[in-house]
């Protein structure tokens, strides 16, 4: 791909008491192959195609996670311009400062500051295999979106842990991180098959340990049975659902896990505190832009 002319800064993106932008792209073929001066963090959320990145061509698909540093040009490019090649992309822009101060007051973790200014890598690639970082991204860009009061320290402490999630996949990539969970398959096969029936045999054979050593180690490791876990994974996805799509209720109610409407609506009011229409509602709401003064 051609040398990238087209320079994007940080500037048009800032506000006063924040240097961190969230956004949602669809992308398509109208943006230019392109560098910036500022970090990126991109999640791919939907669909695959292609990441024009340096000097290689990437395939792409949902649990993609990159960090493009300072000055690497790049571009993403669905598969075509068909709707059923839809690609959508979350992207997290900061300063390059920003990540740096906060590494000084955290050195446990400085592995994910290095070559954010584009001097030792051109980029980073990630799986996110159990879905934790994408799902906190999700969350960054509606609290970004609604700019409720106090957002801005909201973001700063949801950034701090995106940090700290990256750090640990780039421990797990380079074979360094200590002592990984002897869950962690479960974890991923939980967060990929919610919707599913979660056999105990199934689960434990991950592991693998017998039915009744797994329930104790993951009792252990989580504080909770494995179904009033499952529930908590399941109406966590529900509340992704209500809030970004216009699935009925009864069809989240399936996709989630439950047949019974009735019982999912009565579960989730007693985890969330209010019905799945009540929480759709409330979060149209939180959504909406503020109003322009008159």
């Amino acid at each position: 791909m051609a040398k990238s002319r087209l320079m994007l800064r940080g500037a048009a993106y800032w506000r006063e008491r924040l240097h961190l932008c969230l956004t949602r792209e669809r992308e398509r073929f109208t943006l230019p192959y392109h560098h910036h001066d500022f970090v990126e963090i991109h999640w791919v959320a939907e669909g695959s195609g292609y990441h024009y990145i340096g000097e290689d061509r990437l395939t792409v698909a949902r649990g993609d996670l990159f960090i493009v540093p300072v000055g690497t040009p790049h571009v993403y490019r669905p598969a075509s311009e068909a709707p059923k090649d839809e690609l959508i992309v979350y992207n997290c822009l900061f300063e390059a400062n920003l990540a740096m101060e906060l590494a000084a007051a955290y050195p446990e973790w400085p592995i994910a500051m290095e070559g954010l200014e584009g001097n030792e890598r051109p980029y980073f690639r990630f799986r996110d295999t159990r879905g934790e970082a994408g799902a906190l991204i999700e969350r960054m860009h509606k609290e970004y979106q609604a700019k409720l009061p106090g957002y801005e320290a909201i973001l700063h402490g949801q950034f701090i842990q995106l940090l700290v999630m990256l750090h640990r996949l780039k421990l797990r990539a380079s074979g360094e991180a200590e002592a990984a969970s002897p869950l962690a398959d479960v974890y991923g096969y939980m967060e990929d098959n919610f919707g599913g029936r979660m056999a105990l045999r199934k689960l434990a054979a991950l592991v693998p340990v017998s039915v009744s050593h797994f329930q104790r180690l993951f009792k252990r490791e989580t504080g909770q049975a494995v179904t009033g876990y499952v529930q908590s994974l399941r109406i966590r996805k529900s509340c992704e659902l209500l809030a970004g799509t216009t699935l009925s209720v009864a069809e989240i109610s399936r996709r989630v896990g439950y047949a019974d409407t009735k019982f999912f609506t009565a579960l989730f009011r007693r985890k969330i505190g209010v019905s799945p229409r009540e929480y759709r509602r409330r979060e149209a709401v939180a959504a909406r832009p503020p109003r322009s003064p008159s």
